[in-house]
């Protein structure tokens, strides 16, 4: 019930950290860092960094291969060894399915840059290819599903693909790539998304970010779906506090916010506070693209409100189009 309760607050699932409730104010570093996401940048406190795990989803301008869809990960931070580890390790895992003449790894190939490309049957004339490599220090994989004995061109794509992936030094750099933090995806694409999530090692506070340039609004507004008659809350009696519940305009865009702590435990003694935001534009494009954020805080850190609510708005109003 905690974990339901958690989910339709925030639209996540996180863990809950138990702690007695204390004065203690937030302390967070003035000092704020750009981040590129999307075709967009957001500025978040110093110490911030992206998670493992960013997943950006794209759809080629192109009619040669039926239904091409190419998910990207970025993955830890690595060095050439240890990304010559994982690719065997990968390599092995794949080998070592055995489900008959399904999922089947057929070809293992060095893409001549120090990538490799896997290829694997999974039934009849369908096939997942992933290809590997090392781009500055990170660990990229990107993954491509080709059907009807289209996996030579669906992995000729997904090779161009790759070429279009560049490191980042700087978020001001490649202006007009679409960027999951310090990695930018150059070319255009029908469809455009991304997942990203920010933590810091000396703080329990979390941001994420859902991105789609394309993707049009939602039925229901972000207030609408958290509280509304119908909404998860209202089903599940959460007593959560409001701390903030407004429309605002971010980056030129029109957009809703809603922020909220509850008191979890048998003596609530686990407290979580949790912020969202989301565009809303009538005609979705680059330069007005779907943003979703939130921020979420655990344990001591969800105590000082008013320091969180300082925090919310200090990170929401650098939101802003490259």
């Amino acid at each position: 019930m905690k974990q339901t309760i958690l989910l339709v607050l925030v639209l996540l699932v996180v863990g809950c950290d138990a702690t007695k409730k204390t004065s203690e104010k937030l302390k967070m570093t003035s000092a704020m860092n750009t981040h590129c996401i999307g075709h967009g940048l957001i500025d978040l406190p110093e110490g911030y960094a992206s998670s493992p795990g960013a997943l950006g989803i794209f759809v080629p301008n192109q009619d040669r291969v039926a239904d091409a869809s190419i998910d990207l990960v970025v993955e830890e931070k690595t060095n050439q060894a240890g990304f010559a580890k994982r690719v065997k390790e990968r390599q092995v895992a794949l080998a070592e399915v055995n489900h008959g003449t399904m999922d089947k790894l057929v070809l293992s190939q060095e893409t001549g840059d120090g990538g490799m490309l896997f290829r694997v049957n999974e039934i009849d004339d369908a096939y997942k290819s992933e290809v590997h490599w090392l781009l500055h220090d990170r660990y990229l994989v990107a993954r491509i599903d080709s059907y009807n004995n289209q996996v030579k061109s669906a992995e000729a794509l997904l090779l161009e693909f790759k070429s279009n992936v560049e490191y980042m030094r700087s978020a001001k750099e490649l202006p007009e790539a679409f960027c999951l933090g310090e990695v930018a995806v150059k070319g255009k694409y029908r469809s455009e998304s991304a997942s990203l999530g920010y933590r810091s090692n000396s703080s329990k506070i979390s941001f994420a970010l859902d991105l789609d340039t394309f993707r049009k609004d939602d039925t229901e507004s972000l207030l609408q779906r958290v509280g509304g008659k119908d909404s998860l809350l209202r089903k599940f009696q959460a007593k959560e506090k409001v701390l903030r519940k407004k429309e605002l305009t971010v980056a030129g865009m029109r957009a809703q916010e809603w922020g909220a702590s509850v008191l979890l435990g048998d003596d609530d003694s686990e407290k979580q506070a949790s912020f969202a935001l989301e565009t809303m534009r009538p005609v979705p494009s680059i330069s007005a693209p779907k943003i979703h954020l939130e921020m979420n805080a655990q344990g001591s850190d969800a105590q000082d409100e008013e320091g969180l609510i300082t925090l919310w708005d200090s990170v929401t109003k650098t939101i802003r189009m490259r």
